[in-house]
């Protein structure tokens, strides 16, 4: 018979705990084969840790590239590197590097969603510099906006995410499955903490189940061993819980790894880079969707390094290039699936990046940003909000280096999404409760179908 060191033992742990609940130890209920349902709907969220600067990501070409490439400098890119996107109104310019998902815009299945930032009301430049109107704590902090991005209120810390909040309500969808509605691929997430709902975390080309596992009688026995070891009585609150918690990730992993073994496997090619593989993980997890009994879910993807101070053109460009391949590829297995319509992917990253350049040829924090959705239910090809007014000191400028006032709050991108994905008007208050600090007709910003 084959035996794990403790310490390989401790590692089993720990990735099979985190196909249970993270952060708590109550047991999942039965999980029950559906028939693929058409009402399922997904959210994927991929996160953009370091601030993308999404003025390099979107360009009015139309209007205002003038300005762009007079303020910009040596961070701009040159016209005729951009990809022409045409909304009717006016010409866009997509960075080079995000040309594999170019083509979605043309197919009316990508949508820009600009000028979305933490707000805690409608803010000009004037209310902003006098401090007339309550203002986000702690702007162009990393960690803190990286939190409220995820949590969306602006001048508190509830303790859960918004995502985690929308599982709360959508939940009962799922039911009679109780394998959790939120799950992260980047590791822990506070978007997918709810109050009764918590994520499951799960490692990119992980399927829980024991190293080495196949049906030999070695491989048997140990796991069997494995099993006794974790469904042993202890008088200790903590021991009991883990080894509850390490039990169901076993048993989960045991049903994720049949549902997805075989011959049941995607024709899609994903990129070998982390958000390429953990998008693929995303892919195989609504693939078995029905195996899983699942209506609802909501998934957290990231990659970082757009933290640009320095070195902006170049360290964009490769980094955008990853992106734009996984979500390419992402896009691909959805249309295998045939969940293109049922799937929705859409970016965030913590902030955008000051319009004027500093001395390094980067750009620093900033606060107003564009980002991006996709999908067959978006409605696509269309810019969303408003870009900018390209001026220094201007009327969108929170001081004098382009850090942009958002006109549109995290609250109406998120709303947007859930209103999409099933929650009622009085849900989606719930939810976002600084949403009433913004007129009602603004709630619903039109990206999705």
């Amino acid at each position: 018979m084959s035996f794990v060191t403790r310490r390989k033992f401790l590692r089993m742990s720990r990735t099979l705990a985190s196909l249970g609940l993270a952060g708590a130890v109550s047991r999942f209920g039965p999980i029950n084969a559906w028939a693929q349902s058409p009402d399922y709907k997904a959210l994927v969220c991929v996160f953009l840790f370091g601030g993308n600067d999404s003025w390099n990501m979107l360009v009015p070409v139309s209007q205002q590239y003038g300005r762009y490439s007079s303020i910009r400098g040596n961070v701009a890119i040159p016209r005729a590197q951009l990809l022409p996107m045409f909304t009717g109104s006016q010409e866009l310019g997509l960075h080079p590097s995000l040309a594999p998902i170019h083509p979605l815009w043309q197919q009316g299945k990508m949508a820009a969603v600009s000028g979305v930032g933490m707000l805690v009301r409608p803010l000009t430049r004037d209310s902003y510099r006098n401090r007339t109107e309550p203002i986000p704590s702690s702007l162009f902090s990393h960690s803190d906006q990286i939190l409220q991005w995820q949590t969306a209120p602006p001048n508190a810390l509830p303790g859960t995410g918004w995502g985690g909040r929308v599982a709360d309500r959508i939940s009962p969808m799922n039911a009679p499955s109780n394998f959790p509605t939120g799950v992260s691929l980047n590791g822990s997430s506070a978007l997918l903490v709810g109050q009764t709902s918590q994520p499951a975390t799960i490692s990119p080309g992980s399927n829980g189940v024991l190293d080495g596992t196949d049906s030999s009688t070695e491989s048997q026995a140990r796991n069997l061993a494995v099993q006794e070891l974790v469904d042993l009585t202890s008088g200790a609150v903590m021991v009991q819980a883990a080894n509850s918690v390490m039990s169901e990730g076993l048993r989960i992993g045991q049903v994720i790894e049949s549902a997805t073994g075989g011959d049941n496997q995607l024709q899609t090619v994903f990129p070998g880079s982390s958000l390429g593989r953990q998008l693929e993980q995303v892919a195989r997890l609504i693939q078995v969707r029905g195996d899983l009994g699942m209506q609802k879910q909501i998934f957290f993807c990231g990659t970082g390094g757009f933290d640009t101070h320095s070195g902006l053109v170049g360290r964009q460009a490769g980094l955008l290039s990853g992106v734009g391949a996984a979500l390419a590829a992402f896009n691909q297995s959805m249309l295998e699936l045939g969940t293109d319509d049922q799937v929705t992917t859409f970016t965030e990253s913590e902030f955008s990046r000051t319009f004027e350049p500093n001395g390094g040829a980067g750009t620093d924090h900033a606060w107003s940003s564009t980002q991006l959705v996709m999908g067959a239910a978006v409605r696509g090809g269309q810019l969303y909000g408003r870009i900018p007014e390209f001026i220094l000191s201007g009327p969108d400028d929170a001081d004098s280096r382009g850090r942009f006032i958002p006109t549109l709050g995290l609250d109406h991108y998120g709303a947007t999404l859930s209103k999409w994905f099933g929650l009622s008007d009085s849900d989606i208050a719930a939810v976002f409760p600084n949403l009433a600090n913004f007129a009602p007709s603004t709630h619903d910003i039109g990206f999705m179908g």
